[in-house]
């Protein structure tokens, strides 16, 4: 599977993903994804322009934004972190079976293919059915389609590569294989380390909007409740510096999670 950039996804295609390595998005964790950005920015605009109506209008652009945006950067990474888990595994294993010289490539596909889950399991199946009786050009056809799926994964295309020399040559480089699995191995420690420092920041983000609450608190304090909403909330200065304020929060909130999808150390090129 992969996703499109430019598209809003359906419920049905987002469950497709999640159900390719586990269960559908439950109920909850889809109201809490939508009801979450509502609450944020309800409260965000009324704090500043004390009108109901118009926290309410926000909320409601929050929430389409937690469906559009949040939800499927959520199921993206999980999709994408479960098959690059699987890609692992795959190498690890496949790499230790050819290390017995008596072992073939395809019998080391099934027994790999066996302990394989969700989507990846149902490629390496295809990949085995296509393998048996075929012909040289057919096993590196069969190889490549593999490849293509997960082309992002550099280090995951030089592994299919030599399997494909393995299979169609009858000799097998255990030696490049070995280093290959390094490669993948380092990636995945870079990639947990990358989440780690993802979560700091998180942290740190949470801090800033805390930060920026108390900052409105003690000014509306500062002025008294009527008369900040008096001489501000409800008035034009009030209006466009608010509304200036809104914008850039929106912004740095729309790149901090954009950011914080992008888990491209999983592409890196070590």
């Amino acid at each position: 599977m992969k996703f499109g950039r430019k598209r809003i996804l359906t419920l049905d295609e987002l469950n497709a993903y999640r159900k390719a390595y586990g269960k559908p998005i439950q109920k909850k964790e889809l109201f809490l994804t939508i009801m979450i950005p509502f609450s944020v920015t309800f409260f965000y605009t009324f704090i500043l322009y004390y009108y109901w109506w118009l926290s309410l209008i926000c909320g409601v652009i929050g929430a389409i934004y937690g469906y559009i945006f949040i939800t499927s950067q959520q199921v993206k990474r999980v999709y994408e972190n479960n098959a690059f888990r699987e890609r692992n595994n795959f190498i690890n294993t496949m790499t230790q079976l050819l290390t017995n010289n008596e072992r073939t490539v395809l019998q080391a596909l099934q027994t790999v293919t066996e302990r394989a889950n969700g989507e990846f399991k149902e490629d390496l199946q295809k990949l085995s059915s296509d393998l048996i009786d075929a012909n040289n050009e057919d096993i590196k056809n069969a190889f490549q389609e593999l490849a293509d799926k997960y082309e992002k994964d550099v280090i995951f295309s030089m592994y299919i590569e030599q399997l494909i020399t393995a299979a169609t040559q009858g000799r097998t480089n255990v030696d490049t294989l070995k280093d290959i699995k390094s490669y993948h191995n380092e990636v995945k420690k870079r990639q947990e380390k990358f989440f780690e420092a993802k979560k700091r920041k998180e942290r740190d983000f949470k801090y800033m909007c805390r930060v920026g609450l108390f900052f409105i608190a003690a000014v509306t304090f500062s002025f008294g409740f009527g008369q900040f909403i008096e001489n501000y909330a409800h008035h034009v200065i009030g209006w466009v510096s608010s509304a200036i304020y809104l914008l850039i929060l929106a912004r740095i909130f729309h790149t901090f999670l954009k950011r914080m999808g992008d888990d491209s150390v999983m592409e890196v090129k070590i």
